[in-house]
């Protein structure tokens, strides 16, 4: 396939940085930062982009904290739903494909198997709620859009969980995370490499992007001090005291318990299986800190 024309919002946040670096190799890449699309001003949208030829439309951004949700619901209800509606419309206008990130706080969080495309969604925070009525928003105004959900992402572009668990255990032993909270830790590098394949293989409706497997906040953290100790790091621990949730009393929004996403929808389309989120971890972390 020749090149396309990409264009890319939220081009400072770790996914947006990491599409931006892996897809410029082939394409002719557009970044956008917030200053030059600004998903909280809706009716700008479309003269920002008005100067802009592109074939494609990667929209990573938005307001994606859910305690600044909770307490901005009209902020996160622009950045989160008239935003990328109005995104959706423009590429619907223009004849470009767009491809919008969503994420697993869609769902409620409750005991479940693996939550998959077609499941109810029935979120339990102001977050989840603006990014679900941002999902059906865009696949009105755009049908053939794509809808990728994505789930506690880690990277090179920006400090995760497992980078800030590591720089603490380099400080002090007494450690902790949350047991009782699960769903899919899952690499924005093989994020860009599943867009690579679906910018040339179009998809539309809701899809799952995450890596295999099941993770704690307290088990992705564990196995995050155990690959840093086998690098060498000097760690002053490998083990993290397990608790709940509920005993994070500073949190100001509730957070789902339950979400971990099937991705049998993209193995398919792929043709091939998805990593498991530990190997993922694992060559990150190597090349972060053995390169230093």
């Amino acid at each position: 396939m020749p090149a396309l024309r990409i264009l890319i919002t939220g081009s400072t946040g770790g996914l947006g940085r990491a599409l931006v670096r892996h897809l410029s190799g082939k394409h002719a890449v557009t970044a956008f930062t917030r200053s030059d699309l600004d998903l909280e001003n809706p009716e700008g949208i479309a003269h920002s982009l008005a100067e802009h030829d592109f074939d494609v439309l990667l929209n990573p951004a938005g307001l994606t904290s859910p305690d600044v949700c909770e307490a901005q619901p009209e902020k996160a209800r622009l950045a989160n739903v008239d935003g990328p509606q109005a995104l959706a419309e423009t590429c619907q206008a223009r004849g470009a494909r767009l491809i919008h990130f969503s994420t697993d706080y869609v769902f409620s969080g409750e005991p479940h198997d693996l939550w998959r495309e077609h499941d109810e969604t029935r979120p339990v925070n102001v977050y989840g709620r603006t990014k679900r009525e941002g999902e059906l928003a865009v696949l009105k105004a755009s049908p053939d859009a794509l809808v990728a959900r994505v789930s506690w992402l880690f990277g090179p572009d920006k400090p995760s969980h497992p980078d800030q668990m590591i720089e603490r255990a380099l400080q002090t032993d007494d450690l902790s995370a949350v047991a009782d909270k699960v769903s899919v830790p899952t690499s924005t590098t093989d994020i860009c490499e599943w867009i690579a394949h679906l910018i040339e293989h179009p998809a539309t409706g809701v899809l799952h992007l995450c890596n295999s497997g099941i993770a704690s906040w307290h088990s992705w953290a564990e196995s995050a001090l155990g690959i840093a100790s086998w690098i060498g790091l000097p760690v002053k621990t490998t083990a993290v005291r397990p608790i709940q949730l509920a005993e994070l009393t500073q949190l100001k929004a509730a957070r789902p318990l339950q979400t971990v996403m099937s991705n049998e929808k993209l193995q398919t389309l792929l043709g091939r299986e998805i990593r498991n989120w530990s190997t993922a971890l694992e060559d990150y972390l190597t090349a972060k800190y053995q390169t230093k």
